[in-house]
């Protein structure tokens, strides 16, 4: 894969990712699907964020703890399946 010459400010370097794509068996990553991943990673991270920080304003507190990072995912889960049921 070459290089890209591009500056991409992520959390997950590129390197990083694909090594983690190659240990689940994706052996080759065009790097136009790559960058897609990179933004809808980043994307979903950000919906975790306010999520997080809702919860944290409503509790009122301003540490993060293991138990609102768990809630947070089950809230984002429970609204992903609200979105996919068919009418």
């Amino acid at each position: 894969m070459k290089k890209s010459n591009k500056k991409v400010n992520t959390l997950i370097k590129r390197k990083n990712l694909i090594k983690k794509l190659k240990e689940n068996g994706i052996k080759r990553v065009n790097p136009n699907a790559l960058v897609y991943l990179e933004k809808n990673l980043e994307e979903k991270l950000k919906n975790l964020m306010l999520i997080l920080k809702d919860e944290m304003t409503i509790r009122g507190r301003k540490t993060l703890k293991k138990e609102d990072i768990s809630f947070a995912l089950e809230k984002l889960k429970d609204k992903k399946q609200e979105t996919n049921w068919e009418i």
